[in-house]
This record gives C-alpha cells, structure tokens and sequence, in this order.
C-alpha cells in the first residue's frame, strides 16, 4: 500500500504555518520606533501586516490604559497606500472596539497633533515616513498633549508588538477635515492681519507633500502675495526625497528670484520642518531661521521663557538666551525631548538641527507651516530684506556655519564608529584643539568657540551622521573631511566607487 506523505486538501501544513509564524513574528520584533517613529521600505518592512501588528499593539495599549476615551484621530500623508495603511489602523482599532476618525484627505503631521487634543484623545496616528525617499512610509504616534509620543509611550507598543493578532474591523465610513482644528491654533502665534497688509512677496515650495497650498490659503487676499511651487501630491516627489535641503530646493530659488520675492520657504513631506531662502535665492541654515525666529518673539512680540535646542542645534542658540538673560536647554536629538521640556517648563522656543522648530502658545509640537507664517510675520514688521535681518543677527552673535552629511552605513556599524571616537577621541581635528567631549547623543567633539563636530547614527535610517558648525566654511568642510578619517568604515566608503562623496562646503 502507498503511503501518501503530501498534505491533503484542506489539510492545514503545521510545519509551514509554524514557519509563517516565526517569520511573521521576526518581522515585528524588528519594529523599533526612532527618534520619531517607526518607518520602514513599503512591501519589505512596512506591510500591511506589519502596520496591523503595530496598530494591535496600540489598541492593546488603550485598552490597557482603559480605552480611548475619545477618538483616535488617524491621519496620512500623500505616500503610496498612505490612504490604505491609514485605514488598516483605523479597522484593526475598531476591530478593538476603539473609535477612530480618519482624515479626509491627506494632512500635515502638526493637523492629527492638533485633532488629538481637540478630541481629547489619548493619542493619534499618522501614516507618514516624514522627510524619508518615496519608497519609505511610517508610523507616528502623536500623543494626547499633541506632541511627539514619548520614549516611555512608544517603549510600551514595543513591548506589546506580537503579543496579539490583529482583530480586523470595518473601515469607519466617516471622513473628517482636521483643518477645523489646526487654524485656531496658528492664529493664536501669528498676527495674519499684520502679514496681510504687508506688500509681501512670498514663494512656498510643498515639496509634493502634505503641505499643498495651506500657507499660501492662510494668508489668504491682501497685499502680500504668495505663490506656491511643486504643491500637486506625488508619491514619488518629483524623483527627490521631500527633504528641505539644499540639494533638493533648486525649485524655490528658481521661483524666488523669477517673482522677485521676498523670502522663500520649504516644508517637507508632513510639513513639520522648514527650510528658508532669502531673497537672492541664498539658502538660510536651519540654524539661522532658528535665530530669526527667536528673536523676532522674543524682540517684536516680547515673548519670554526657556530656549532649548537638540544637540546638533547652534552655538547662536545659547548666546541669545545669554543676552536676554532666558533659560537654556541642551537636548538629545529629536524633537519628542523638546515636547517633554516644553510641557514641563515655559518654553518660548525649541528647535533641531532639520528644520524642525516649536514655539510657545501653539502645542508642543514642531510645524513648518507656523514657522513659515511666524517668519511672514517677522518681515512685515520691519526690514522686508532677509539678507539684512540675518547680517544683523550675525553681526550681533557671530557668523557660523553649518554642514551635515549622511554616510550610509548599517545601524551597528554607526554604532560601533560613534564607540570608538567616544574611547578615543583626538586632541586636535583639522589644526584645531579639542577642549572637550560630550556624550549626550552619539559623541561631540567641542572646539571651543571655532565651532563642534557631531558623530551620531540616525534614529530611523541606517546612516552615520556627521553634523558640523564652524566659523568658516573652510574649516567646516576640513573638520568633516578629518573627523571622516578617524572613521574606518566611513573612510573606506568614501573611497569605493560609486560612493557617496563628502560634499564640498559653500558659503
């Protein structure tokens, strides 16, 4: 008699579902949320199983906590499946019997901050991989302050990834505009009347993401004029990650100086960092609009509290809280340490080193859009010339400047280079004397008023960062060049064909 080995039909293979299992299990257990959020390559770690396993472990956080005691807001970006992904979150927490709002249509990250707490949720999602290429996509928490979820809040969905299944329900059939609840909020910052009576000229670059023409709305008829460029959704971003750098702006200055405006500014793809151009199409560091900003609420507005900046932030930072006698802060990098900070002291602005800036009076939160407006605001009460306003502050408090570069390099590897310049850091970088090392995040390297240099892995992709301010732009790119050769693996990359090359440093 022949023995039939095989699986029948309808015969479940035990062996085979163990193995889905284990593999499915693998791939959870590999989430890990960064400095904010979880993101991830779509159909490789960013899945629909994977962001039904994420949005489990948020239901069972809830429910662990009492349930929602209103509606989880859930919103998206303008990313392939974004729309999708928001929709899976949003069954998997009505499978748990947790009511969720999804947006309707795509929306800035700062708009689901400002419907949390609008709805007094305990917390919001938003389906958006922020600045990162087009084939990324993420998993923000926003958390009931509104406000990047803390390292405690995303360590508990960590620690609930898997111990699960899913429990899909219904897609809810209620789209609401999360608009309503951001505008009141900006108004509380930003004056638009001063804005729209001023002859301004403005160029807003969207970048192709969630931004769209939302500024440009705001400000609305009157005087000053804004135009906005590359506001269309694009899921793949014009073939450029929607990050506002440098490299990736030429738009905004082309559009700058064709409609003789005043100022340009760039939001990213969720709209919550910025980057600025002034009226020659000159690109403004992040660390200059940072000084802008705080000196216009702190001079203009007569605004008072705390000045805090991440660790990658400027020298400037604290020689402005020095002169006006304010509270300073140093912080690791993200802006999740800036929102604790800013829900436990009185803080009139916080930044870091990408653009990413909050302010008293409107959340503690980071927003490219109010920044924007703030900056609008700060032109039409005084000098229209953004080159003057930045010669001003650096006659005042010293001309730095800035460069950061991001060498690819696996996780562990970043980690293992940052160990190692933390054992054994040199005494001198580029002819310049090290007077100190600090280890709050990654490793400093402080060259005392010629500027620092910054080793740290990034929080969300595998790259090796090196940020760097000086005096010069000579020495920044030297210290770069010299701190990038104390790197092994760093050097070797930049050697190899089809590396990424260090890039020169232009004033």
């Amino acid at each position: 008699m022949q023995t039939n080995t095989g699986v029948r039909h309808g015969q479940r293979d035990s062996g085979a579902e163990r193995r889905l299992a284990a593999e499915r299990i693998r791939r959870t257990m590999a989430i890990r949320f960064g400095t904010d959020g979880w993101r991830g390559v779509i159909a490789e770690d960013f899945t629909f199983a994977n962001v039904r396993a994420v949005a489990q472990a948020v239901a069972d956080l809830l429910r662990e906590d009492g349930g929602a005691r209103g509606a989880v807001p859930v919103g998206y970006d303008v990313r392939f499946l974004s729309r999708r992904f928001a929709e899976t979150v949003a069954s998997v927490l009505e499978g748990n019997h947790l009511a969720a709002i999804l947006a309707d249509g795509p929306v800035t990250t700062p708009m689901v901050s400002c419907q949390v707490v609008a709805e007094e949720a305990p917390l919001g999602v938003c389906i958006t991989a922020s600045h990162n290429p087009a084939e990324y996509n993420g998993f923000k928490i926003k958390a009931a302050f509104g406000g990047s979820a803390p390292p405690e809040l995303t360590g508990r969905i960590e620690a609930l990834l898997g111990r699960r299944a899913p429990r899909a329900g219904r897609v809810p059939d209620r789209r609401q505009p999360f608009l309503a609840a951001y505008v009141p909020r900006l108004r509380a910052v930003v004056d638009l009347r001063v804005v729209r009576r001023s002859p301004l000229r403005a160029v807003v670059d969207s970048m192709h993401g969630s931004g769209g023409r939302i500024l440009g709305d705001l400000v609305g008829p009157g005087k000053a004029k804004v135009t906005t460029v590359r506001s269309e959704p694009d899921p793949l971003f014009g073939g450029h990650p929607p990050e506002p750098r440098p490299e990736n702006l030429a738009p905004l200055r082309r559009a700058v100086l064709r409609h003789r405006a005043h100022i340009g500014i760039a939001t990213d793809g969720d709209a919550d960092r910025i980057a600025v151009c002034d009226e020659t199409g000159t690109h403004l560091s992040p660390f200059q609009v940072f000084g802008l900003v705080a000196l216009h609420l702190i001079v203009h507005k007569k605004w008072r509290g705390a000045i805090a900046r991440t660790f990658a932030n400027t020298l400037v930072a604290e020689r402005i809280a020095r002169r006006f006698g304010l509270p300073f802060f140093d912080l690791p990098v993200g802006f999740k340490h800036i929102a604790r900070l800013m829900r436990e002291q009185d803080v009139l602005i916080g930044g870091e080193e990408s653009g990413g800036i909050g302010v008293k009076g409107f959340l503690p939160e980071r927003d490219g859009i109010l920044i924007g407006l703030l900056l609008l605001e700060m032109l039409a009460t005084g000098e229209r010339r953004l080159s003057r306003r930045v010669a001003a502050m650096e006659k005042e408090f010293g001309r730095f400047f800035y460069r950061r570069v991001d060498l690819p390099m696996p996780v562990e590897a970043a980690r293992e280079a940052v160990a190692r310049l933390r054992a054994d850091p040199p005494a001198r970088l580029a002819g310049v004397a090290v007077t100190g090392v600090d280890p709050l995040d990654g490793v400093k390297l402080l060259l005392g008023e010629d500027g620092w240099i910054l080793f740290r892995g990034s929080g969300t992709e595998p790259v090796l960062r090196v940020y760097c301010e000086a005096r010069s732009p000579v020495l920044v790119e030297k210290l770069i060049r010299t701190g990038m050769a104390r790197v092994p693996s760093a050097g070797a990359a930049t050697r190899r064909p089809g590396a990424q090359r260090i890039p020169r440093v232009a004033e």
